[in-house]
């Protein structure tokens, strides 16, 4: 009876996560790589989502609240983009001989930042804003689907370690989060430079003017 009750007791204090590998559960600590771009994929739908609800409104609430979907599903897609082309995108060339797809995913990814680019330079006044972003969700939303139909599956076919990724691309999202600076914020050096550079310009002009009016006299 007492080593019954032991058992018994064991086995009400196991939980169902002792029993499933690291990373398999998505939401759980040690996300594996395919759980962690999945949230992410439906993230940036919500996202594209929230935006469409609002298209055709142009009162200066909608405007505000569309600017601020934007940005965030900017954000959201830069830092996904990073994570796949350094650390997913690279280990399953690695495993799976597909090459082709994998380019084609590339191609895809360079179309989203060339648009995601063009939208940080333009608000939600812009008569062009909607249609880009719009454009961008269609965009995103036919890679999702490639993406998750498959890249995904032949990942998992491989046998890729997709735990040991997860922490990895984890791992790197938090630099980025935290240690990292948007582009944007750093685009306005050079035209510091300019600026200063045309300063100088006109600090020296007098004194030519002077040498030459010398050279006359």
């Amino acid at each position: 009876m007492r080593a019954a009750s032991i058992i018994q007791y064991r086995d009400n204090d196991m939980k169902f996560t002792d029993l499933v590998p690291k990373g398999i559960i998505a939401g759980a600590s040690g996300e594996d790589a395919i759980s962690l771009l999945t949230a992410d994929h439906e993230k940036v739908q919500d996202l594209f989502r929230q935006f469409a609800a609002l298209k055709d409104a142009s009162d200066a609430r909608a405007q505000q609240e569309k600017q601020r979907i934007v940005d965030a599903a900017c954000k959201e897609l830069t830092m996904h983009t990073m994570l796949e082309e350094e650390i997913f995108y690279p280990a399953v060339l690695a495993a799976i001989d597909d090459a082709e797809t994998m380019n084609e995913a590339q191609v895809e990814h360079d179309g989203a930042k060339a648009l995601i680019e063009q939208l940080g330079h333009m608000t939600a006044k812009n008569d062009m804003f909607n249609a880009k972003f719009t454009v961008l969700a269609e965009y995103v939303n036919h890679h999702i689907a490639e993406e998750q139909s498959s890249i995904f599956t032949q990942a998992r076919i491989a046998g890729l370690d997709l735990a040991a990724l997860g922490e990895r691309m984890q791992a790197r999202k938090q630099s980025l989060a935290e240690g990292e600076r948007p582009t944007a914020t750093r685009r306005r050096a050079p035209g510091k430079k300019r600026v200063a550079a045309s300063r100088s310009a006109a600090h020296h002009k007098p004194q030519r003017k002077t040498a030459a009016r010398r050279h006359a006299a």
